[in-house]
């Protein structure tokens, strides 16, 4: 069972990671990235998963952190689908506007701060809250 955690966990850190590196590798342009909800998929089911098994062994279990962490963890996976589907949208439309010298903000860039914002409170919660 301590594998089966382990795997767990490190998925669930890779799905961190595939969410904080999609938003630095286009920090200067800020858009969701479809990695970063595929990372914020794989958090959630990690998580869930991870919360099982926590319920399942002898350990007393932090009810109120794992309650906010989902919560958190469903607010970060609602904006990156949000974001996800605004940028597909604005890709679609982006040729059939203006021509090329016109610089237009990206609808998704306010996601894809809040998706980071809430991931990164997400890491916090689990970190500080005991």
């Amino acid at each position: 069972m301590e594998i089966l955690r382990e795997i767990l966990l490190t998925l669930h850190l890779l799905g961190m990671a595939i969410i904080i590196g999609g938003y630095f590798t286009v920090i200067r342009s800020p858009k969701v990235m479809p990695g970063m909800l595929h990372g914020a998929y794989l958090q959630l089911v990690t998580g869930l998963l991870l919360m099982g098994l926590a319920e399942m062994g002898d350990g007393e279990v932090n009810h109120m952190k794992l309650g906010i962490k989902l919560v958190v963890a469903i607010l970060v996976t609602v904006f990156a689908f949000i974001g996800n589907k605004k940028q597909k949208a604005f890709a679609a439309s982006a040729p059939a506007e203006g021509g090329a010298d016109v610089k237009v903000a990206n609808p998704s860039a306010t996601m894809a701060h809040l998706v980071v914002a809430f991931a990164v409170i997400n890491v916090i919660v689990a970190v500080f809250i005991h």
